[in-house]
């Protein structure tokens, strides 16, 4: 979510491809940008919760998990 944000402040990320999309609605290409940033925001999301569930299974010990 952060990353589609970060367009607002003129940041770096994949929701300029959201937002360029919206703001050429009409054209060929606008859904195609739209639907870009929104899954690769959705894939980055999934790769970094991924990532810190790992990193949570290897630094908590098995006694105190639920």
């Amino acid at each position: 979510g952060i990353a589609a944000i970060a367009a607002y402040a003129s940041g770096p990320g994949l929701g300029n491809e959201i937002f360029r999309g919206i703001a050429s609605l009409g054209s060929a290409n606008a859904l195609n940008q739209v639907l870009a940033g929104t899954i690769g925001i959705v894939i980055l999301a999934l790769l970094f919760d991924a990532a810190y569930i790992l990193l949570g299974r290897l630094t908590i010990p098995r006694g105190i998990r639920v």
